[in-house]
């Protein structure tokens, strides 16, 4: 009766997705745990993606709104966001996002891009890196590493909301070792093909979304 009943709610759960993602779904309910384990973490990649997905654009939200003028809720990263059930470190993501809500809006969308990167390396970071200031202030000078490097004029601009964010994670004044590893990591290329893919598949992606009516 127990596995039965599993599987009746996993393809209650399939039909969710299927329904958010637009996509098909199996209606037949798994016959053996071993189906029923494949299907389940098919769906959990499949949330897992969802989340981040819809956590990156919420932030990409706030990070482009005016100070104190986001339309995203703080609780709802936050709740996304790995430490959602480790008070100590959904504190510290509160505080990383509620500085950004507070801040002025980030008009250049190549600094824009690399304070998103930088906030939701903290989201999606695993709670014992988010309490660890080493930890966390490593995890945020690698995910901004990713990203493009941004034009040379707003480099500084963009190094310094990077250094900010990493203040406001450890609690702690960044020291100007670590600004200049901040600064390394942002003006320091990233991979230049795999710079050159993203560049194409986001043309590629916006024009789906035209032909899908997004």
């Amino acid at each position: 009766m127990r596995f039965e009943d599993l599987a009746v709610r996993l393809v209650a759960v399939e039909a969710k997705l299927a329904t958010l993602t637009g996509t098909s779904v199996n209606t037949d309910n798994a016959s053996s745990i071993n189906e029923l384990d494949a299907r389940l973490s098919v769906v959990e990649a499949q949330v897992d993606q969802l989340i981040t997905e819809k956590t990156q654009k919420q932030i990409e939200a706030i990070v482009a709104a005016p100070a104190d003028a986001a339309t995203v809720a703080v609780g709802s990263i936050v709740a996304m966001s790995a430490s959602a059930d480790v008070p100590q470190a959904a504190d510290v993501v509160a505080d990383v996002v509620i500085a950004q809500v507070e801040a002025a809006a980030i008009a250049d969308p190549e600094v824009a891009a690399i304070v998103a990167a930088a906030v939701a390396a903290v989201v999606a970071a695993d709670p014992e890196v988010v309490t660890d200031p080493v930890a966390i202030a490593t995890a945020i000078t690698e995910a901004v590493a990713e990203i493009p490097a941004p034009s040379p004029e707003v480099a500084q601009a963009a190094a310094a909301a990077v250094a900010e964010i990493i203040a406001v994670a450890t609690g702690e004044e960044v020291k100007p070792e670590m600004h200049e590893e901040i600064v390394a990591a942002v003006t320091t290329p990233a991979d230049p093909a795999l710079d050159e893919i993203e560049a194409r598949l986001n043309v590629a992606e916006a024009k789906v979304d035209s032909l899908l009516g997004k």
